[in-house]
């Protein structure tokens, strides 16, 4: 089936090289040049996030600790005074910009640990092939199928990864074909690169400038201040375009400095060297710890990417299939995610109990709600030249399954933020009525504009999302 292709800015981020590929792109503004104004419809773009190892939701014995109070409107009123027990209730400030979804699950049944069936279908929403951590693919993901539609040909989706990459099951959730898993960048800093134009399309390597900016220790908008200086005296720039110049410089310079500082904390006793060099020497990402923060990059990333124009989808995987990162709860590194999501000191299904186990889970999804909550921080603030960012786009947050001990496929957390141009429901918590995920990605498919998609292995559309 064809569909009308958006064509890319030439000197947007994904293909520029030079000092002055890092300044135009980011100018929307000007009509001749605007990758938003070259397509008839305004762009919606679409961020799909997968956590891992579930959250903590009455089941069994445990309680609730994620979903609202009630189905029916979210308001920052109700969402805050449901906080303190319930981890969605950190979001109450972007309440009007959330889609809340309960109700859904995985089309395919767990054989083996499940975690990588999980993950195979999160993005599918077809059943996998294979168990254990063979398990892959019967298709394609909701993102290749957008970046395949809307996207300029050979722009793959932006597909990116946050967390140390154990070996069993590392990213399963990009897929470009049945059983073709796509590889995702884990360095925020690879990202950026790319973005500002200081990698070589073909190469891969570092260009020049790219050099320049580590040996000196600058931001690239050094590189380029008299370029800067020149675009904003130009004539044709209207206030707002220079509004949106001097944001998307500062989110440039605000980027490197998180950057610097997370190198600086990992590299200071090893590697003695700046915290940017840190970065790019591919050590700080991958930190025990890190992932949070650099979910947080990745989000920033994201965001500058889709103001851009570069690419109309991206997606994020935060931990692999059994995360074993060991967060810090009041001061104290606790045991691995996965073991503590069994509430045993195991990978398996038996093992000694972990006392706090349930306590700790429930601070690090409040620790992962403070991330997304990140994401509409940034994103609501973010300006297109078809309006804010989060009215332009949608992001859903999710886990490969829906709670850790019995690895449960049916429940699915979801949230949904973004309006994605108007087309889903804001300020809602909804029941699916235990849909499969399928229906709900066909619908967040549609919503980049691609109406007459077939997608996964239960298509239509999920009535409960749609205004």
């Amino acid at each position: 089936m064809n569909h009308p292709r958006s064509t890319l800015n030439r000197r947007a981020f994904l293909y520029a090289a030079g000092t002055a590929g890092v300044a135009l792109p980011f100018l929307e503004g000007l009509p001749e040049r605007s990758a938003f104004a070259q397509s008839a419809a305004k762009p919606v773009f679409g961020l799909f996030i997968c956590t891992a190892n579930g959250v903590v939701m009455a089941s069994g014995n445990e309680p609730e600790r994620f979903w609202p109070t009630a189905v029916g409107p979210l308001t920052t009123t109700n969402m805050n005074l449901s906080a303190e027990e319930r981890c969605t209730g950190i979001l109450a400030d972007h309440a009007s910009r959330l889609l809340i979804v309960r109700g859904t699950k995985y089309p395919g049944g767990i054989t083996g640990c499940g975690h990588a069936q999980g993950l195979v279908q999160c993005l599918t929403g077809r059943a996998s092939t294979g168990s254990g951590n063979q398990a892959t693919s019967t298709g394609p993901s909701a993102d290749t199928v957008i970046a395949n539609a809307l996207n300029p040909t050979g722009v793959a989706p932006l597909t990116l990864y946050s967390g140390m990459k154990g070996g069993y099951i590392d990213e399963k959730l990009s897929f470009s074909a049945a059983g073709q898993v796509r590889a995702a960048e884990g360095n925020p800093y690879n990202v950026y690169l790319r973005l500002a134009g200081l990698l070589d399309p073909v190469s891969g390597e570092p260009t020049p400038e790219a050099d320049r900016i580590a040996e000196r220790r600058k931001s690239v908008n050094d590189l380029i201040r008299d370029q800067i200086s020149s675009l904003k005296s130009r004539s044709e720039l209207s206030a707002a375009d220079r509004q949106r110049l001097d944001l998307h410089f500062t989110t440039i310079r605000d980027v490197e400095k998180t950057m610097q500082e997370m190198g600086a904390s990992c590299s200071e006793a090893k590697l003695n060297m700046s915290a940017l060099e840190a970065i790019n020497s591919g050590n700080a990402f991958r930190q025990n710890g890190q992932i949070e923060e650099v979910a947080k990059l990745h989000i920033e990333l994201v965001a500058l990417t889709f103001a851009c124009n570069a690419n109309r989808v991206a997606t994020l995987q935060i931990g692999d299939g059994t995360d074993a990162t060991r967060y810090t709860l009041n001061g104290q590194t606790v045991e691995r995610f996965h073991w503590i999501s069994h509430r045993i000191a195991s990978d398996g299904s038996t093992g000694s109990a972990i006392p706090q186990a349930l306590e700790w889970h429930i601070a690090i999804d409040r620790i992962r709600m403070n991330t997304l909550k990140h994401l509409l921080d940034t994103w609501a603030e973010y300006q297109t030249p078809s309006g804010p960012l989060l009215d332009n786009a949608f992001a859903m947050w999710t886990s490969h399954v829906a709670v850790g001990p019995s690895h449960s496929f049916s429940n699915l957390p979801i949230i949904i933020a973004g309006s994605a141009g108007g087309y889903l429901k804001q300020g809602q918590y909804v029941d699916a009525n235990y849909t499969n995920n399928g229906r709900l990605l066909n619908t967040l498919v549609a919503a980049t504009g691609l109406t007459d998609e077939q997608f996964g292995s239960d298509p239509g559309i999920l009535d409960a999302i749609v205004p």
